[in-house]
């Protein structure tokens, strides 16, 4: 597979992040038999329990009313009186459209707005009427069900919640503003990108790599610098997304960054540069004292095919880690399709790299990883997770 077919994917996979979860309360919707058969229908009933004292019947009940989709509206009162709701709660699980971890914190409030998100347009006027709330947690979750929805009418709210007094709130209006496609909502990012509180900077740094505007480049690259690593991460991730050789000197001096994510993220974004500009600094990254780091170099000089990477791969299929091992195989294979004269310089190849020699068992897929999670803190509470792993498959 061609190095350009490899980064169109890439970024096709980061297009259909930022619309999976505005497309989930269609999915909802158009489940409506199905998710009619596990609820039982009964609004009602449902909208009775809501009122529960029992927080995990209460959050219940709207995980419920989520499955139902638009059938639910009758519910939408009750729902957005329950946005102020945080009781700490575990997961719910109740039918098809399970969103986020069983290690993320959740509350019944959070279980209604993602109800409301799934019940779609015809809660959206409710949701604005409260996006002025005196409550902060109302608001936050007011604001992630219209970051869900897709509708114009979402868009002007979460422009102005991105200015909001609580960073909670401008953590989730930046999430929001990066799953819409409206060419409005580029600079309100950028401003985020200099946020008092890191954990909103990081979020904004989330969604400019969704956009294809270029305008973002040279705040991102400044964002490589910022004092915490969540950030340089992020914004390693987002660059990575972008097709700009501006960012190239900003993501290899990440290479030698104090964090090792943030060393292994600019190594994952350098391999989806269209050029060979950071073939030594990748190779120079197979010494990392990290083994994520060595391994994700040689997943980026792999998808490169530079001929002069070859010496560098070679030495890694002797490295302590097996995964590395695994990936600089993989990587050398790539670079033989690319230019046999690798062949003459390649000992021991073996792209599945099975050896005991150190009886480590650091991956136990036998197929190389081809990189890691691209995205290392993807969006605030809720998370519903909304970026698929864009990571291209090993060719066989």
């Amino acid at each position: 597979m061609k190095r350009s077919t490899l980064i169109v994917i890439t970024l096709l996979a980061s297009s259909l992040a930022a619309t999976f979860f505005a497309a989930t309360s269609g999915n909802a919707q158009r489940n409506e038999p199905a998710a009619q058969q596990e609820t039982g229908g009964d609004v009602n009933a449902l909208v009775r329990s809501l009122g529960s004292k029992d927080p995990i019947e209460r959050a219940t009940a709207a995980c419920q009313l989520r499955e139902m989709g638009k059938r639910a509206a009758p519910a939408i009162p009750q729902l957005i009186q329950m946005l102020s709701d945080d009781t700490a709660i575990g997961r719910i699980q109740c039918g098809r459209n399970n969103w986020g971890s069983d290690s993320e914190p959740n509350s019944p409030g959070q279980e209604a707005a993602r109800a409301l998100a799934c019940i779609g347009t015809q809660a959206v006027e409710p949701l604005i009427g409260v996006v002025n709330s005196n409550d902060h947690r109302v608001r936050a979750n007011a604001i992630f069900a219209l970051g869900v929805i897709k509708d114009e009418r979402t868009i002007e709210p979460l422009l102005g919640a991105v200015r909001d007094s609580q960073w909670q709130v401008r953590r989730q209006a930046a999430w929001g503003l990066g799953l819409k496609e409206d060419e409005r909502v580029t600079e309100p990012l950028l401003s985020a990108l200099s946020d008092r509180e890191w954990q909103v900077r990081s979020q904004a740094a989330w969604a400019l790599g969704l956009k294809g505007n270029r305008s973002a480049v040279e705040p991102l690259v400044l964002a490589l610098q910022d004092s915490y690593p969540e950030v340089r991460s992020q914004a390693a991730w987002a660059l990575g997304l972008k097709g700009d050789s501006r960012s190239v000197d900003g993501l290899m001096a990440a290479l030698k960054d104090a964090d090792a994510r943030v060393r292994s993220q600019a190594a994952w974004a350098l391999g989806l540069k269209g050029n060979s500009q950071a073939t030594e600094a990748l190779v120079s990254a197979l010494k990392d004292e990290e083994a994520s780091v060595r391994s994700q170099s040689a997943w980026a000089l792999g998808l490169k095919g530079d001929y002069r990477a070859v010496e560098g791969l070679n030495t890694a299929l002797k490295d302590e880690s097996r995964q590395v091992r695994k990936q600089a195989a993989w990587a050398l294979g790539m670079i033989l399709m690319r230019d046999r004269r690798a062949a003459d310089k390649v000992s021991n190849l073996d792209l599945n790299i099975k050896t005991d020699k150190d009886g480590d068992d650091d991956d136990e897929d036998d197929e190389p990883n081809v990189g890691p999670n691209p995205n290392p803190n993807p969006n605030p509470n809720p998370n519903p997770n909304p970026n698929p792993n864009p990571r291209p498959r090993n060719q066989r």
